[in-house]
């Protein structure tokens, strides 16, 4: 069993280097302040109904502020009898390779986002794959090795929680890329 699945390993990130080679390097890439930021993607784990709610109640804010939210959530299984004010995926939407695929997970990648956001503080095969191959101006998601999945990792202690990467997470955007006026000279 441990051999297969490192065999599918293998062939996953094979796949998915081999999609980020066939991309080139997007034009719409650029700097995104945070108040600038008008669409913003929402990946996350939605198997805990807490997390759920937390993050669904963030999106409402976000929401208020005046961004456009769409929002992805992965299941481990899906839910029989229940129905989500967001678009899910499960690993059936998965190929041999843990590569997620299906229409709402690609209707998701292409997705021209200002930012996009895995609000997660672990990441995951699932995870790394869709924001990688995100078409989003700007994408942050928890410390990983592979840095090819986010441009900006947020690393915050386990049990400060949920609450405290999204306040970090805006804290770090609220004073990156700020537009400065040039200094006049006296």
């Amino acid at each position: 069993m441990g051999m297969l699945k490192n065999l599918r390993l293998k062939f996953h990130f094979k796949a998915l280097h081999n999609e980020l080679s066939k991309r080139q390097p997007s034009k719409n890439r650029s700097a995104v302040t945070w108040k600038g930021a008008k669409s913003i993607g929402i990946l996350f784990d939605a198997n805990e109904p807490d997390r759920r709610k937390h993050i669904l109640k963030y999106a409402d804010n976000l929401r208020k502020k005046g961004k456009q939210v769409r929002l992805l959530g992965y299941l481990s299984q899906q839910q029989e009898g229940e129905e989500f004010s967001f678009r899910t995926f499960t690993p059936k939407e998965q190929d041999w390779r843990y590569c997620p695929k299906g229409e709402e997970v690609t209707d998701f990648m292409n997705q021209s986002f200002d930012l996009l956001f895995f609000l997660g503080l672990t990441t995951s095969l699932w995870s790394e794959y869709i924001t990688a191959l995100s078409k989003a101006q700007l994408r942050v998601g928890p410390p990983t090795e592979h840095t090819y999945a986010y441009d900006l990792m947020i690393e915050v202690p386990e049990k400060a929680g949920l609450s405290a990467f999204i306040t970090q997470m805006e804290n770090l955007l609220g004073k990156t890329n700020t537009p400065y006026e040039a200094a006049t000279a006296p």
